[in-house]
């Protein structure tokens, strides 16, 4: 699957191969372990509203474990495989030129010669993300490549929520 396609897919529709995570990353700091036991379990079901159910068994035990490794769920699976850049702006599958820039912009805050940790979405500053997780990083660039130059792609770092129709309101 090509750079584009990867791109629109989002979610992909069969489970990745749990990837390790590169030795010699630039990793961010641990976080504190503050979490009630209850807390690490809403914790990971909220990660796993991204995914079919089928995967919840096998994503839950994973993500559990990423948040006791790292203090966060970084869904590391869920990485593309193509390397992060800003790629020319044509090269993106946007049904507008907005959008596309925005794809850059993402693509280029997480460049590995940009960004601070950019296995764990960090791009500055050590608590600069752009997304909490892999899945919401996939979901936004799907998103984009499907958003017309009259809509805005809603986003919080909670979830991303669609879109709304206006000319003069801004893209993201």
């Amino acid at each position: 699957m090509n750079f584009q396609e990867q791109i629109k897919q989002g979610i992909p529709s069969i489970l990745p191969t749990a990837k390790p995570y590169p030795a010699d990353a630039n990793r961010a700091p641990k976080r504190k372990d503050i979490l009630s036991s209850e807390e690490k379990q809403l914790a990971v079901r909220n990660a796993l509203r991204y995914f079919p159910k089928e995967w919840h068994q096998e994503l839950a035990t994973e993500f559990a474990q990423e948040l006791k490794d790292f203090g966060r769920i970084y869904m590391y699976r869920f990485k593309p495989c193509y390397h992060m850049k800003a790629r020319s702006i044509s090269d993106y599958p946007a049904k507008c030129q907005q959008a596309a820039a925005i794809m850059l912009m993402v693509e280029n805050n997480l460049d590995p010669a940009v960004a601070q940790h950019p296995e764990e979405l960090i791009t500055y500053g050590g608590n600069g993300a752009v997304f909490q997780n892999w899945a919401q990083y996939i979901l936004a660039m799907k998103y984009l490549s499907e958003m017309e130059s009259d809509q805005t792609l809603h986003y919080t770092q909670d979830t991303l929520w669609g879109y709304s129709r206006h000319q003069k309101m801004h893209r993201v």
